[in-house]
C-alpha cells in the first residue's frame, strides 16, 4: 500500500515514504498491508483499514489473518471463518480452525475433521 507501520510510544500506525503520519498512531498493534487492507488491533479486538486509514472492516473481531485471494479470515466466539473486502461474512465463523485459501480452496477443521472448501463455503471432495 505504500506505507509502512511505525511504533510510537506503544501505539502503531502508518507513515508514506517521506515519513509523514497517514494513519493516525493509535493502535495497539497494526500490520503490513495486503489486498489494500490493513489489520488493525484495538481494544483487544482486530479489525482492518484502508491505506486512507478508514476502518472498512469494523474493529470487533478476537483475530485475524492478512486477505489472500480476496478473503481474510477472522476469528469471534472461539470460531473461524471468512470475510471480503468490504466486511460481509462470505463463510460462516463456525469452524474450529481456517487456513488460508491457495488456488481457489482452503482447509478447514471442523468437530476434528478436516477438509476442503471453496469460496463459497462449498465442502470440496
Amino acid at each position: 500500500g505504500g506505507l509502512a507501520q511505525v511504533k510510537q510510544n506503544g501505539k502503531w500506525g502508518f507513515i508514506d515514504k517521506t515519513g509523514k503520519v497517514v494513519i493516525p498512531i493509535q493502535y495497539d498493534w497494526a500490520w503490513s498491508f495486503s489486498e489494500g487492507l490493513a489489520e488493525v488491533k484495538q481494544n483487544g479486538k482486530w479489525g482492518f483499514v484502508d491505506n486512507t486509514g478508514k476502518v472498512v472492516i469494523p474493529i470487533q473481531y478476537d483475530w485475524t489473518w492478512s486477505f489472500l485471494e480476496g478473503l481474510a479470515q477472522v476469528k469471534q466466539n472461539g470460531k473461524w471463518g471468512f470475510v471480503d473486502k468490504t466486511g460481509k461474512v462470505v463463510i460462516p465463523v463456525q469452524y474450529d480452525y481456517v487456513w488460508v485459501f491457495e488456488n481457489g480452496k482452503a482447509l478447514v477443521q471442523l468437530n476434528d475433521e478436516e477438509f476442503y472448501i471453496d469460496k463459497t463455503g462449498k465442502r470440496l471432495n
